[in-house]
């Protein structure tokens, strides 16, 4: 028969059990918890400090970099470039929707160059082969044969591209193609029918004319009429015709109106089919500080609206392209460009990879 005490002496050894238990891990076990929780708070306090000193470093390069790009737009830069490009005429050609600031400094800069600005063109919307009836309307505005979108959006670049080849268009059609007659004995531009019609780097299509008796006014008169393109004179200067061996520059970029591929592509494919060697295509973005370039998330990568011009093999070599306009150093880049173009050379420049440098080697 188990006693009282003997029941009284087990419940005390327990409840002292859990007594000893509650001390222990109320203090030392409990200590020894807390002492590995404060150093790892303390090791990430550190991290921590190091990050911001980190970012704080960043900031501080970031606006030095701010101040210098913003003193190097005040510091004149352009009046080093006067008369780089004397003698030089330059059709501005830009796409709607685009920062306008930038396409009027690219001018002005041009103009410091002495370069002559007879006009500068702006590509509307309408370019986009997205509406079968607009393009009807457009075809039958410009006497085009077809009334397929995309062959009406690909001719039209052809007439473009002849008006901007200068006042002498019969001897400045492309490469590709040869002077044919029609049944009415009127001079036109057909593409070629010996079976390289379909790797000709012109849209111009079989048994489509375009008429090469026409002059440069008359055709941008017509595109204008069609509202394909708005004419503008450059600031102190007066609307004229472009000369046969005028360089083009032409402006896309963030905003544009003109879809990259069907409609901005065939513009550029034409300008170089009928100008080879004298088209500079740029990239312009809005403006930006570093900072701002660096945190947003709706800042479009650099080089983007060049990437359908960059990586086409037909007008490698024939063209140059120029990221970054909307920098003091892209404005000054336009410039060595156009040299460079005057010169018989071609490049990718700008800072997007892959590029051949930001500005092209000035060799003289």
């Amino acid at each position: 028969m188990i006693k009282l005490r003997t029941h009284i002496i087990s419940l005390t050894a327990v409840f002292l059990a859990l007594g000893i238990g509650l001390v222990l891990g109320s203090t030392f076990l409990d200590r020894t918890f807390v002492d590995a929780l404060d150093a790892q708070v303390r090791r990430l306090n550190d991290r921590v400090d190091q990050r911001t000193e980190e970012v704080e470093a960043l900031n501080r390069v970031i606006n030095e970099q701010t101040l210098t790009e913003e003193a190097a737009a005040d510091a004149g830069y352009e009046q080093l470039l006067a008369g780089q490009l004397t003698d030089a005429q330059v059709v501005v050609l830009a796409n709607r929707g685009i920062d306008e600031d930038q396409v009027d400094r690219t001018v002005e800069v041009l103009q410091a160059a002495d370069a002559e600005v007879p006009a500068v063109v702006w590509l509307t919307d309408r370019w986009n082969p997205t509406d079968p009836q607009r393009s009807a309307e457009i075809a039958e505005s410009l006497d085009f044969d077809t009334t397929d979108p995309a062959q009406v959006t690909a001719e039209a670049a052809a007439m473009l591209g002849l008006a901007l080849a200068g006042p002498t268009p019969a001897t400045n059609a492309p490469a590709t193609n040869a002077p044919s007659t029609t049944a009415q004995g009127d001079p036109t531009t057909t593409a070629p029918t010996d079976g390289a019609a379909s790797t000709s780097t012109t849209g111009i299509s079989p048994g489509t004319t375009v008429a090469l008796d026409a002059g440069p006014e008359e055709l941008l008169d017509r595109l204008t009429d069609a509202e394909l393109i708005e004419q503008e004179a450059a600031p102190a200067g007066n609307l004229s015709v472009p000369g046969p061996e005028a360089l083009i520059v032409s402006i896309t970029g963030e905003g544009s109106s003109l879809d990259p591929k069907k409609a901005y592509l065939p513009i550029v494919t034409e300008l170089v089919s009928f100008n080879p060697g004298r088209v500079l295509v740029a990239e312009t973005r809005n403006t930006r500080t570093i900072q701002a370039e660096a945190t947003e998330d709706d800042v479009p990568v650099r080089g983007a609206a060049l990437e359908v011009v960059r990586s086409d093999d037909a007008l490698r070599g024939q063209s140059s392209t120029l990221d970054g306009l909307e920098g003091p150093l892209g404005k000054a880049a336009v410039v060595v460009a156009l040299m460079e173009l005057r010169e018989g050379k071609t490049g990718d420049y700008g800072l997007a990879a892959g590029t051949d440098g930001p500005v092209p080697s000035i060799t003289r």
